[in-house]
C-alpha cells in the first residue's frame, strides 16, 4: 500500500481519497476511522421548532425525508436537520446505512427486519414503535451491515 500526503493551503477543503481494487473489511474500517476523526461528523445540528437540540449520533434510530425536510428520529422524538439525505449519507459513521430513497438507518438500533412478498422489508427498532421500509435495491447492503454489526456495537 502506498500512502501520499499533500498539504492544502488555508481556506482549501481537506479531502481524503482512498484508491483500492476492492472494498474489503480493512478498507471499510479505515474509512470509518477517517470519518469518525473528521470534523464533518460533528456538524449535524438538530432542531425541534426554534430550539436547537444537542444529540449524540448513537441516539439516532434513523433519518427520513418528509416532503422537503429531513428528520432525525430517536426512540420517542423527531428532530429536523438542515442537511439533505445524500449529504448525511456521505458524512455519517459506517453504522448508518441507506435503506431507501428516503431513509438512512442506524444498524445499532435495528431489532428486526420483516421481509414481504412485495420485496420491501419492514425495519423495526429496539424500544420503539417506529418502523421504516427498506427497498429491495438497498436491502443487500442492509443485511451485509447487519451481519457486521458487532464491529460497531462496542465502540
Amino acid at each position: 500500500m502506498h500512502v501520499r500526503i499533500e498539504q492544502v493551503g488555508e481556506g482549501q477543503a481537506e479531502e481524503v481519497v482512498v484508491y483500492c481494487r476492492k472494498i474489503t473489511p480493512d478498507v471499510e474500517a479505515l474509512i470509518e476511522r477517517i470519518r469518525q476523526s473528521g470534523p464533518d461528523t460533528l456538524t449535524i445540528s438538530f432542531f425541534k421548532g426554534d430550539e436547537q437540540v444537542y444529540l449524540s449520533l448513537r441516539e439516532i434510530l434513523f433519518f427520513e425525508t418528509e416532503g422537503e425536510k429531513v428528520y432525525a428520529h430517536t426512540t420517542d422524538n423527531a428532530y429536523e436537520v438542515r442537511q439533505r439525505l445524500y449529504e448525511l449519507e456521505a458524512m455519517l459513521p459506517a453504522y448508518f446505512v441507506r435503506v431507501s430513497r428516503s431513509s438512512i438507518v442506524s444498524i445499532l438500533h435495528v431489532f428486526s427486519i420483516q421481509k414481504s412478498l412485495t420485496r420491501v422489508s419492514l425495519v423495526s427498532f429496539r424500544q420503539s414503535h417506529k418502523e421504516v421500509y427498506a427497498s429491495r435495491i438497498y436491502s443487500q447492503e442492509l443485511f451485509r451491515k447487519m451481519n457486521e454489526r458487532y464491529r460497531y456495537e462496542n465502540k
